[in-house]
């Protein structure tokens, strides 16, 4: 399904997504690990001789596998670290699933919330103010990605083809979770 969402997504004004897509993926999924130090055994000296001694003397445990009592004697006695795993074939579709969701569907209506409170007329407004006739979202500057963004225009999507746009990602999403 991944596949057949980028191949969709590929050569089109969208392809931008996969560059963010991609940047999430390789990023990983964040998880807690504690990091604590094994029980000291018969005949382990004091000083480790090398770094990988240093190392065994450690170990690394997944905050998921313990309970609540065991996790907080835990983080009392080890250091909490943050890790990051590869994402699952199932969260890789979801993320693809929910990028597409956000730019073709959460985007235009945020625009055009932001235009009724850009048109809205304020209270002792004398009429002398110009009015917003759009509103354009673009990348933070320090984020450059291989691909042009796309601009859309959220009165040029009718509320309908959204809905319908929404309940499709919706269904499709449900069909990867089930």
């Amino acid at each position: 399904m991944e596949e057949q969402l980028r191949e969709a997504l590929q050569d089109t004004v969208l392809s931008w997504v996969l560059d963010d897509v991609d940047a999430a993926i390789a990023a990983g999924v964040p998880e807690e690990k504690i990091l604590r130090r094994r029980p000291q055994r018969r005949g382990d000296g004091p000083y480790a001789v090398s770094p990988e001694m240093a190392a065994a003397r450690y170990e690394v445990v997944d905050s998921r596998e313990l309970g609540s009592a065991e996790y907080e004697a835990s983080r009392k006695r080890g250091t909490l670290v943050i890790a990051s795993r590869p994402m699952t074939d199932e969260e890789r579709v979801l993320l693809l699933l929910d990028a597409v969701r956000r730019v073709l569907v959460e985007l235009p209506e945020t625009e055009l919330e932001s235009l009724k409170t850009l048109q809205s007329e304020t209270e002792g407004d004398t009429g002398n103010r110009s009015v917003a006739e759009s509103v354009r979202f673009e990348p933070d500057e320090s984020m450059r990605s291989r691909r042009s963004r796309t601009e859309f225009r959220a009165d040029r999507v009718p509320d309908e083809r959204r809905a319908y746009v929404r309940q499709l990602l919706a269904e499709v999403t449900e069909e990867v979770r089930g």
